[in-house]
């Protein structure tokens, strides 16, 4: 089995730690920043987070980067040595383990049972401020096409389908869902989300802004996480005919519009009087 050199250390982590939280959302919505957020607030001054892994498989050899107290620790074999040095008998961490390609239930993360977390987090945004960030990000990773190409947009009508299917999962769960729009900009949303999550309120800003994806879509590191407009993403969006295009091809989709008007009614007008331009 690829995974088996991984199985001792992960269950000598899930062992010790001291509360464990799954986080699950897709590309975009700002789990990085709510997860930074939930690590800061859990009330253990130890802490793992594992980034991005892929289900059903070992966390520690698929995890995307890791950190161990807030510093980057590697991934896989890099990351099962950091974590035997890490793991004394009288450490007792909090641990936090994502995925990013959406929600699904049952058995996500071996050697953690799925009882064995205390919550499972569901990020959801915005479509409106969702897809412009998307598209840059798509844009970033495919540096050597046009700005336009066939690959680019393959990868966005790609992930707007994930995006469809988390929110369908999102109004039908019965774990905590954040709304990002909602945390990044009401102190009082944060507050009540903390107490879903059984924490006490420690430092409940929104910290800084996060290494993951190179940081914030539009602005990276130049600015702080209190100045950007999170929750105005959709106005970059007004003279972009590309974006009109993605924007369109949503709107044809009766179910995505259908989920979209339940979790996001506010969207709906902005995406009729965007994609008419």
């Amino acid at each position: 089995m690829p995974d088996q050199p991984f199985d001792e250390i992960e269950q000598q982590l899930f062992a010790v730690s001291s509360g464990r939280m799954r986080v699950l959302g897709i590309r975009r919505t700002g789990q990085h920043a709510v997860i930074n957020w939930i690590l800061r607030n859990c009330g253990c001054v130890n802490t793992v987070f594992l980034n991005s892994c892929t289900m059903r498989r070992s966390a520690v050899r698929t995890c995307g980067q890791s950190e161990l107290n807030g510093k980057f620790a590697g991934k896989s074999f890099a990351l099962k040595k950091a974590l035997e040095a890490y793991l004394t008998p009288d450490l007792h961490p909090f641990t936090l383990i994502s995925y990013e390609a959406g929600y699904e239930a049952g058995e996500l993360t071996p050697n953690f049972p799925d009882t064995s977390f205390s919550h499972e987090v569901l990020v959801t945004r915005s479509f409106i401020n969702w897809l412009p960030s998307f598209i840059r990000l798509m844009r970033v990773m495919n540096r050597s096409s046009a700005a336009e190409a066939l690959d680019i947009s393959n990868g966005i009508v790609f992930e707007m389908m994930r995006y469809k299917a988390h929110l369908q999962a999102a109004q039908a769960s019965n774990h905590v869902v954040i709304c990002f729009d909602k945390w990044a900009t009401m102190p009082v949303y944060r507050r009540e989300k903390l107490a879903a999550l059984g924490l006490y309120e420690r430092n409940a800003g929104l910290g800084d802004v996060q290494k993951y994806g190179g940081g914030s879509s539009f602005s990276a590191f130049e600015k702080l996480a209190e100045e950007l407009a999170l929750t105005e993403r959709w106005q970059t969006m007004v003279d972009d005919p590309y974006a009109h295009h993605f924007l369109r091809i949503a709107q044809a989709d009766p179910a995505f519009m259908e989920v979209l008007a339940a979790l996001y009614p506010d969207d709906i007008p902005v995406m009729s009087k965007l994609a008419q331009m």
